[in-house]
C-alpha cells in the first residue's frame, strides 16, 4: 500500500491548471485589451502607483496618488520628488496641470491613459504585432493576467498586467530597443470602492496663472518671427502643445496637435528642410506632407494617411 499519495483529481486538475499557464503568440488582440479599453472609461478607484523612468544612466523616480471616476481623472504628488506638488485634473474636455513652482495652470486637450487609438492602430506597417497572454502575479492584492505585445525579433516592447476583473493596468512596462525596461509603473494600492467629492475633479488654484498651448503658440511665434500659421481652434485636431528645437542648425517652431484618430505635428522652418528627416525613427506608420510659404517650409507629420495629411495641410494654405 503507497502512504500519502496524491488523489488522481488532484493531478488531473494540477496538470488542467499547468496547460492553461502555458501560453502561444497570437497575432489576433486578446479580448483582455478590448475589456481594458472600455473599461478606462467607466472604472471608479482611488489608488497609490510607483513610477520609474529611465533616461540614459539616470532613473527617475515618483509616486503617484490616483483618483478617477469614468472618464474624470485627479493625479497629484507627494511634495518630496521631482514632481513635488504637482495636481493633474482631467475631464471629457480639457487637461489642468499644476506646477507649484511657477504657480501656473496649464491647459491642454485631454489625455487617456489606455487609448483605443493608440491598441487600435498597433500592428499596422512593418511591424508584424504579436500577442502573449499568461498568468500574472498578484499586485496590489489583485490577481492579475500579463500581456505581452511583441515586436519584431520576438523582442516585447510593451507588457502590461491587467485585472481580469476590472480591466485595470496594475502594472505597465514599457521596453527600449535593447530590451531593457524603460520605464515601469506599477500600483501599490487599489481601492474599487473610493468615495468623491465633486471639489475633487476641479482645479482652480487662486492666484495661478491659466497658460493655454494657444497662449504659448503667440508667445513662441513673436519671439521667433514665425508666421501666425495654426490649424482654427474650432478644428477637430486640438493644439496639445508647442515648442522651438533646433533643425538642421535652424529654428523651428513644432506644433503638436491631437484627435481620436491620430497625432499630428506642424513644423514651421525657415529654410529647406528634408521631410524625411523629421520621421521619427521606428514608427512604421508616420505619414509626411511638406509645402513652402514665402520663406518657410512647413511639414506636417503623422500616424495618419498622406491623403489626411494633404487635406489638412489644405486648412493652413498648403
Amino acid at each position: 500500500m503507497i502512504r500519502n499519495s496524491v488523489p488522481l483529481a488532484s493531478v488531473l486538475m494540477g496538470l488542467a491548471s499547468l496547460a492553461s499557464s502555458v501560453a502561444a503568440q497570437t497575432t489576433e488582440r486578446p479580448e483582455l485589451l478590448d475589456k481594458m479599453m472600455a473599461a478606462s472609461k467607466k472604472l471608479r478607484y482611488s489608488g497609490v502607483r510607483k513610477v520609474h523612468m529611465k533616461f540614459g544612466p539616470d532613473v527617475v523616480q515618483h509616486t503617484e496618488y490616483i483618483l478617477k471616476d469614468g472618464t474624470k481623472t485627479r493625479i497629484w504628488f507627494p511634495e518630496a520628488g521631482s514632481f513635488r506638488g504637482q495636481i493633474i485634473v482631467e475631464n471629457d474636455s480639457e487637461r489642468r496641470h499644476f506646477f507649484p513652482d511657477r504657480n501656473q495652470v496649464e491647459v491642454m486637450p485631454p489625455r487617456r491613459e489606455e487609448s483605443s487609438m493608440r491598441f487600435g492602430k498597433m500592428g499596422g506597417g512593418r511591424l508584424q504585432m504579436k500577442y502573449l497572454v499568461e498568468n500574472g502575479e498578484e499586485i496590489a492584492g489583485l490577481g492579475s493576467r500579463r500581456v505581452s505585445l511583441i515586436g519584431n525579433e520576438n523582442r516585447p516592447f510593451l507588457r502590461l498586467w491587467i485585472d481580469p476583473n476590472t480591466g485595470l493596468v496594475l502594472k505597465r512596462v514599457v521596453y527600449g530597443r535593447d530590451g531593457n525596461p524603460q520605464a515601469t509603473s506599477e500600483f501599490i494600492k487599489v481601492d474599487y470602492r473610493p468615495s468623491f467629492k465633486r471639489s475633487d475633479f476641479e482645479l482652480n488654484v487662486k492666484g495661478a496663472k491659466v497658460v493655454t498651448p494657444r497662449d504659448r503658440l503667440q508667445e513662441m511665434v513673436q519671439r521667433g518671427g514665425f508666421q501666425n500659421i495654426s490649424f482654427s481652434p474650432k478644428d477637430p485636431y486640438k493644439l496639445e502643445s508647442v515648442r522651438i528645437q533646433r533643425i538642421e542648425n535652424v529654428s523651428a517652431l513644432v506644433q503638436v496637435y491631437v484627435k481620436s484618430d491620430g497625432r499630428v505635428s506642424l513644423y514651421q522652418v525657415k529654410a529647406a528642410v528634408d521631410p524625411s528627416r523629421l520621421k521619427h525613427r521606428g514608427r512604421d506608420r508616420v505619414s509626411t506632407y511638406s509645402w513652402t510659404r514665402g520663406e518657410a517650409s512647413f511639414i506636417l507629420v503623422g500616424d495618419v494617411p498622406e491623403t489626411k495629411l494633404r487635406e489638412l495641410a489644405g486648412k493652413l494654405g498648403g
